[in-house]
């Protein structure tokens, strides 16, 4: 196949098929191209509106993006390491490397055998309104998607947008947790504008029963210092943001359980010695969920759990599992799909519904440095590999 591609055909509207069209190494192998539109997650892997939302918007107005397979980025660090080495994965907010990435995606340095185990080791996706389902974001920090809301509008106004806020507890003794997320004055008022954004452009969720915005307590840690049994859960904190909710008009609060991925174990070891992290018991968590599912009625708010079994205990209460993906939520369809992250054997609770999630780990390394974060490889705060 011929490698060549010229770029004005393509967007001048070219009779020609997309796979001979697109220039990277889908368009120029036919291997992997979309077919139908999609969800997309932006992202679980990493915090994009906070830290690389010029870049995506860049991508946004080129109308696609190539995205590594998580499960596959050793292969494809080989391949840029030995022929693009500045494309290599900088420091966690940079994203010079991601864009020296998605040019090499584009002008193929490699040679012509290796497009095809490109395409195999990325995953095409279109960000062109006509072929976009909906859009799922996910965020401790709006801050600069606010700025940016206009922009994004010029290209997904009637796009179906649901937005994920975590806020957790800013207490001066949990902040090891996460050391550098926004205040908790600040975080409340973006949650409190991205509130009248979405009132502004008439989003409200497919069912129309409230504004598509979640708020995130999410997740709860527990861990012994000395022999006392600590944990992030603030009740005072929890009404707090109930009642911030209520007068915002958000009715959706998620959480779930920290999972002891090894990473966090090592950090744990390593840079917080004298705290040990522990497992909650059954009565422990029942008494959250009581304590949460008490004072979330009285403001109106519905508490769901994220990717959380039955052994857990949280449904004996009055918690039901959440879709954080959630087709239906979205666009009003009664057809969905099977939660995308059921093929993982960590994640069968997971009740999203099928999607894609243009975040990667290695190029767009998240700037927050959460202790517990499963994605997160590494950060400045914990800079030995591991």
């Amino acid at each position: 196949m011929d490698r060549e591609w010229h770029q004005t055909s393509f967007w001048m509207g070219s009779q020609l098929e997309p796979e001979y069209s697109l220039p990277c190494p889908h368009g120029r192998t036919g291997h992997g191209l979309p077919k139908g539109k999609r969800l997309l997650s932006i992202s679980k892997r990493t915090d994009i509106p906070a830290f690389y939302l010029p870049w995506l918007l860049e991508r946004i107005e080129i109308g696609w993006v190539d995205v590594p397979n998580p499960m596959l980025t050793r292969a494809l660090l080989k391949i840029v390491a030995d022929h693009v080495p500045d494309a290599y994965p900088g420091r966690p907010g940079r994203i010079a490397g991601r864009r020296k990435l998605d040019w090499a995606f584009s002008n193929a340095p490699w040679p012509e055998e290796k497009d095809a185990q490109v395409a195999r080791l990325t995953t095409h996706v279109s960000l062109r309104s006509q072929d976009i389902l909906g859009v799922v974001w996910w965020s401790k920090n709006y801050a600069v998607y606010l700025r940016c809301a206009d922009r994004i509008d010029r290209y997904w106004k009637d796009i179906p947008q649901h937005f994920h806020f975590t806020i957790n507890p800013r207490r001066d003794d949990l902040q090891w947790l996460e050391p550098d997320v926004p205040p908790l004055n600040e975080a409340i008022r973006q949650l409190q504008e991205l509130a009248r954004l979405a009132r502004d452009r008439g989003r409200r969720s497919a069912g129309g029963d409230g504004l598509p915005i979640t708020w995130r307590y999410d997740p709860l840690v527990f861990w012994y210092e000395g022999e006392e049994p600590k944990s992030s859960w603030d009740s005072e904190f929890f009404e707090q943001m109930c009642s911030v909710c209520r007068e915002i008009g958000i009715t959706t609060c998620v959480t779930s359980i920290v999972d002891h991925y090894k990473k966090f174990l090592r950090r744990m070891r390593i840079y917080q010695p004298g705290r040990v992290l522990r497992e909650p018991g059954r009565q422990e968590i029942q008494q959250i969920a009581r304590s949460m599912v008490s004072i979330a009625r009285r403001y109106g708010i519905t508490v769901q759990t994220c990717a959380e079994s039955v052994e857990k205990g949280f449904a004996d209460l009055d918690i039901s599992a959440a879709s954080c993906i959630d087709r239906c939520s979205l666009v009003g369809s009664s057809r969905v799909s099977a939660a995308s992250d059921r093929r993982f054997a960590t994640r069968t609770a997971c009740g999203c519904h099928q999607h894609i999630d243009i975040g990667d780990y290695e190029w767009q390394e998240c700037g927050y440095a959460c202790i517990y974060c499963y994605a997160n490889p590494n950060h400045r705060y914990y800079a030995s590999k591991h």
